[in-house]
């Protein structure tokens, strides 16, 4: 077979063969992908509707059920969600169709967005009424309200079903599409791999004849013979085409060089890569470790605020709600982020005062605190759950004198905060647990042979390691006379 590359070099003809078959094979496999791709995001986005009026449905349910229950228990919590579902029902409810249409399902939307909005609108007037205790209205609006959702709730299940008949039709079009592309692109992949093996053929048929012709040269360049002038040839002729490719072995062996520096670059950055993965993954989980706060604490002392309400006067109730809002307020503004140990122990006053306020002189409350130490950084809702435990644990027993401890000095080694109290205090075993739950990056609730641990000690001291980077920086420690001390040792250049 004739050779139409014959006036190219070896490596010229090579390159052109190797070269066509990958542009050939590209061309097509970029088409088929193409085309697939675009089916596939065809099917995926085949039931997004249907997904969409879900969860349009879900937000209208949680607006209705956060209405009834403040309705029948007239609750910050329902008011709060009420607020809440209704704000994102009402902004997917925008989404709808604004006129009418003769086409059924934009008629459908349109009518779901004159419910919506009346629906808005009526469990509006009931909240209002219910908080001015103006019964008629409210049971008025609030039955209406009802008779709306009714009608609404129907029309949103005809208009899903509407979309899931046709979504199902495009659906099951995409598949047929997908699975002709599939089919065809089998036939193209076989079709590319017999023109490939063709035109390789033709190319070594090519190659292959004309060196029979220069065996003698090649014998002496495999005999070290290197005296022969190959690299100063200009003749295209079969000599000054092995000349060519041994230049081009040349530039061969310096590219497959740069390969291997190239390679080596890209796997130091994989490598640099891989640490900056580790660092957000720590980062990511100490937030996570962070944002774990138990919301029992919260009902406890929002349900000793609606008692004080009933037997005392008006400034003590505002004064104690007053402490459970900055209570709350730190919370909020400081999501896994870090604080100073003053805003922690302001943080703890409040705490201190709600827990006063609620178990009376039961357990007594006593702090020693170096003022040059107030501005360091550490993590932030430590001392609350150090605080919490010895009161839910420690001191579970104790119906008197109880005392709790807070200390805050700058010792040698930096600065130390020490939660002490004259509980029961914790035993070898349970404190050797604690500790490696901690070390080892475990979540949940840790399981004794004297009970049981919250979470939240847990979830103190996995923080406190990780934001140190110090598996030492936190220990229990047995006081004399029965009791123990939380001990957080912050090393000199550790933030101090």
């Amino acid at each position: 077979m004739k050779n139409p590359l014959k006036n190219f070099g070896i490596r010229a003809q090579l390159m052109i063969g190797v070269l066509a078959s990958f542009l050939l094979s590209l061309t097509i496999i970029v088409c088929l992908t193409t085309l697939l791709s675009r089916v596939m995001r065809q099917t995926g986005n085949s039931f997004q509707t249907n997904a969409d009026i879900d969860s349009f449905l879900t937000d209208i349910e949680n607006t209705k059920n956060a209405m009834e229950s403040y309705m029948r228990y007239r609750t910050f919590e329902s008011i709060d969600k009420y607020y809440h579902y209704e704000a994102a029902a009402e902004s997917k409810a925008e989404r709808f169709r604004q006129n009418p249409s003769d086409i059924e399902v934009e008629q459908k939307e349109y009518a779901i967005r004159m419910l919506s909005k009346s629906f808005f609108d009526l469990s509006g007037k009931a909240i209002a009424a219910r908080r001015a205790n103006n019964s008629y209205d409210s049971d008025l609006y609030y039955y209406k309200t009802l008779d709306c959702y009714s009608f609404l709730h129907d029309e949103i299940i005809n208009l899903n079903m509407l979309f899931f008949n046709m979504n199902a039709s495009s659906y099951t079009q995409s598949k047929a599409k997908a699975e002709a592309i599939i089919s065809k692109s089998i036939l193209a992949l076989i079709i590319i791999f017999v023109c490939s093996a063709l035109l390789i053929y033709i190319n070594i048929a090519g190659i292959t004849k004309p060196l029979s012709d220069i065996s003698n040269v090649a014998l002496k360049v495999a005999g070290r013979d290197f005296d022969v002038p190959l690299f100063k040839s200009q003749d295209k002729n079969e000599i000054g085409n092995i000349c060519r490719a041994f230049d081009s072995m040349i530039i061969s062996i310096r590219e497959y060089i740069g390969a291997i520096w190239e390679k080596a670059l890209k796997e130091n950055e994989l490598r640099e890569k891989e640490i900056e993965m580790r660092a957000l993954y720590t980062d990511a989980r100490l937030k996570a470790l962070q944002d774990q706060i138990q919301p029992h604490f919260l009902f406890n002392t929002l349900n000793t605020g609606a008692q004080l309400a009933m037997i005392e006067g008006a400034d003590k109730t505002c004064y104690f709600l007053e402490q459970v809002a900055d209570f709350l307020r730190y919370n909020i503004q400081h999501p896994g982020s870090d604080a100073t140990i003053g805003e922690e122990l302001g943080m703890l006053d409040n705490y201190i005062y709600i827990m006063k306020t609620r178990f009376g002189e039961r357990y007594q409350f006593e702090k020693d605190i170096d003022q040059s130490a107030l501005e360091v950084k550490i993590p932030n809702t430590i001392l609350q759950p150090l605080v919490e435990n010895c009161i839910k644990h420690g001191l579970k027993d104790i119906t008197e004198n109880g005392r709790i401890k807070i200390a805050v000095r700058r010792t040698g080694a930096g600065i130390a905060i020490e939660i002490s109290d004259n509980g029961k205090g914790f035993d070898q075993e349970t404190k050797r647990k604690i500790l490696n739950h901690a070390a080892a990056g475990s979540e949940g609730v840790l399981i004794s042979d004297k009970g049981h641990v919250s979470s939240g000690l847990i979830n103190v001291i996995s923080r406190l390691q990780i934001y140190f980077k110090d598996n030492k920086v936190f220990d229990i420690l047995q006081r004399q006379g029965g009791g123990a001390t939380f001990r957080i040792q912050i090393k000199d250049g550790d933030n101090v």
